[in-house]
């Protein structure tokens, strides 16, 4: 111990009483790489006299703790762990086994932190004789190193005291955020190794103004909260935590603050430039309360002023979706040029020649600033919320709002719906109601989980047979998520059967029993053979009054709802009445990933499988469609695409389905180009489709065509999914 620094490879400074902390992690790591730490813990070695069993017992102790060994990064550094590792082979072999060096090696990179995953693979790559303990050691230094000094770059570039009362210096707040992240540079070791510094309770200097041990008088915060408070007043800000987090404000107000640090807004989509920040917090004016950043980014702002609408850019703005209250730093402001006057109420901001710039009003005790992104710089003023209402096989208006806003699906984030819709014809065709005379009605879901009750119900005859020759619609809409499965029928003899499928299928999907079974009175339903299967498995059926089909409403309102829709999709797309089953099975793919009122935001298929679904593959229906033809089935000299018209989704497969008509028949393929700027059938055949599908034919014999009515029964699969 007493040997000279120049000899001993671990210099550093002796212990005085204030460096008590960095002073016991060196000498820690010292003792360790010397083999003395175990007596500094009392870790006795297994006595001679001791008997085999004793023996055994304690071996079989110790290679359960090594193989327990789990790096810790906020407790130790790398180097402390591989000693932990050494230590622990150490102790096994005095018991009497020594522990191959691949299961070393291997036990170093086996448990390791999801951001050496990139190292652990890279290690795996390494030749044999080169992947042993020591160079294992060595790589996970380094890369420590790395992740601890671009961790810290982050940091001190990105995170500032948010809400910390007062207008200290930049080079201050940089160095007390360094401070608070406990991230030291140690000169002894790597210099690319840091470690974090724990200041143990009750040990290290007294501070004078609080008298509590572990810090002096210069860092302690109950004393720089005493000046920040004396030398401004802000005790009634509303960044404490109960003002800054909870319910959204609108997110077209900002508040100037002038003792917030930075910009903050909570919407993503207003951002450009925008680069995502992880493991990064504000803090706010309570001093326990933190904020998340996630990422930092420019927004260009048009102010609604009273005088007239002003553009500013604010740079470095921090996202933060947790806030509910957008921030303008007013210390940003200043450093920017511009100066604040107070008058009446009003905040006005100048440029530095005094000329006018904008003036915020105050609302209570805020100042506020009111306004909306610049439209040609954020990402989602690129996609027309009617272009999305007609991908949505022309779903409400308000629902797909409600969605935007709640993020119930994957494929909304760039949808504006700030901006007013055009009034939909297709929609004020096929979807015209008579006014309605009852009082409202509040709807309530009375299950409380899937499978409790299905309802049930069967529409029919179409007036058109469907291209696979349908002429019935069974619907099943599952209660509690409302999801929706649709069969289309050429007799009512095959409601039965198609039952036993769907109960069969959706009990192995989701692992439950069905319950309880809603229908009317048809005869496809009060059978004794559906009814016999039904009390045999412990199923509920629950009938509707005689010539009361309200009792069955959800059934029956799908069935005007998908109606609706089909017409709705036939008269926009120009198509003829016999692809009302092709239009029906769109309409419920996409009605499936749409949220429904009772289901608190969420989308039924989200409900029924656990995970949020997409629909950035959605596309309108009747669209110009091109169809890549595979290899096999052309030569050189023939087109690679055929021409068709968008009819729906593939059913078990990925893909789409589309209509080939001089082939007459529907392909399903993943290898689509759809154009919606161009509908089909006006393409293909040169009609004019306005809301005369139920006149325009494709093909005047196609009704008297036999072959093709075998050829459509053959390729339309949708229909029995």
């Amino acid at each position: 111990m007493n040997m000279p620094a120049e000899s001993s490879p671990f210099a550093f400074p002796k212990l005085d009483g204030s460096n008590y902390t960095s002073w016991k992690e060196d000498m820690k790591v010292m003792l360790m790489d010397r083999g003395c730490w175990s007596f500094i813990i009392e870790d006795k070695p297994c006595p001679e006299q001791a008997t085999e069993k004793e023996k055994l017992t304690r071996l079989a102790v110790l290679i359960d703790e090594f193989f327990e060994l789990k790096f810790n990064p906020v407790e130790e550094t790398t180097g402390i762990f591989c000693k932990r590792v050494d230590e622990k082979k150490t102790q096994v072999k005095e018991a009497g086994f020594e522990i191959p060096e691949l299961l070393i090696a291997l036990q170093l990179i086996r448990r390791l932190p999801a951001e050496y995953d990139h190292l652990v693979q890279t290690l795996y790559r390494l030749k044999d004789e080169e992947f042993n303990h020591l160079e294992v050691e060595k790589q996970l230094v380094n890369e420590a190193g790395r992740i601890q000094l671009k961790q810290k770059d982050l940091n001190l570039d990105y995170t500032e005291d948010a809400y910390t009362v007062g207008s200290f210096r930049l080079q201050e707040t940089r160095k007390k955020s360094s401070e608070r992240s406990g991230a030291v540079l140690d000169p002894s070791r790597n210099p690319g190794q840091y470690r974090e510094i724990h200041c143990p309770k009750g040990m290290g200097p007294s501070c004078e103004f609080c008298s509590r041990k572990g810090h002096d008088a210069s860092k302690c915060y109950k004393k720089r909260n005493k000046e920040k408070k004396q030398a401004f007043v802000s005790e009634t800000s509303f960044c404490g935590t109960n003002q800054a987090f909870g319910v959204s404000t609108d997110c077209n107000h900002f508040l100037i603050d002038t003792a917030a640090t930075s910009h903050f807004y909570y919407e993503r989509d207003w951002f450009k430039n925008f680069k995502e920040l992880k493991t990064t917090k504000a803090l706010l004016a309570d001093k326990k309360s933190t904020c998340e950043v996630e990422g930092i980014g420019d927004i260009d702002f048009i102010v609604q002023d009273f005088k007239v609408n002003v553009k500013i850019t604010l740079k470095n703005v921090f996202y933060t979706p947790n806030m509910r209250r957008n921030l303008i730093s007013g210390a940003r402001m200043d450093i920017a040029g511009l100066k604040i006057i107070w008058s009446n109420n009003v905040m006005h901001i100048c440029h530095s020649n005094n000329e006018y710039f904008f003036s915020a009003f105050r609302r209570d005790m805020f100042y506020i600033v009111s306004g909306y992104p610049l439209l040609d710089s954020v990402m989602y003023t690129s996609v027309d919320l009617n272009l999305i209402h007609k991908r949505l096989c022309h779903i409400n208006i308000p629902i797909i709002k409600d969605m935007c806003k709640n993020k119930s699906v994957k494929g909304l984030e760039k949808v504006n719906i700030k901006i007013d819709n055009e009034s939909c014809i297709a929609c004020n065709v096929g979807k015209a109601t008579r006014t309605s005379l009852k009082k409202n009605y509040v709807y309530k879901r009375v299950t409380k989980s899937v499978l409790d009750k299905v309802h049930m119900d069967l529409w029919g005859p179409a007036p058109v047979n469907s291209l696979g020759g349908s002429k019935y619609l069974l619907s099943i809409i599952e209660d509690f998520s409302r999801k929706i499965d649709v069969f289309t029928l050429k007799s009512k003899s095959e409601v039965f059967s198609i039952f036993k499928e769907y109960l069969s299928r959706v009990q192995r999907e989701l692992g439950r029993k069905l319950k309880s079974v809603r229908t009317d009175n048809g005869m496809e339903f009060c059978h004794k053979d559906f009814e016999t299967f039904l009390r045999n498995l412990g199923i509920k059926i629950e009938r509707t009054s005689f010539y009361t089909p309200e009792l069955n409403g959800i059934a029956e309102r799908f069935n005007r709802s998908s109606m609706e829709a089909v017409r709705t999709m036939l008269q926009d797309s120009g198509l003829q009445p016999r692809f009302w089953a092709e239009a029906l099975h769109a309409y419920v793919h996409t009605k499936n990933r749409c949220s429904h009122k009772l289901t608190e935001g969420k989308t039924p298929m989200e409900i029924w499988s656990g995970h949020k679904p997409s629909i950035r593959h959605c596309r309108t229906f009747g669209s110009l469609a091109y169809v890549h033809v595979p290899t096999v089935n052309r030569n050189k000299l023939q087109p690679i695409a055929k021409i068709g018209i968008l009819v729906g989704y593939a059913v078990n497969r990925r893909g789409y389905r589309v209509w080939l008509p001089k082939e007459r028949k529907v392909v399903e393929s993943i290898h689509v180009k759809i154009d919606e700027t161009k509908n089909g059938v006006k393409t293909l055949f040169g009609k004019v489709k306005h809301y005369d599908y139920a006149i325009y034919q494709l093909d005047q014999n196609l009704n008297n065509d036999s072959d093709y009515r075998a050829q459509d029964e053959k390729s339309s699969s949708p229909e029995k999914p």
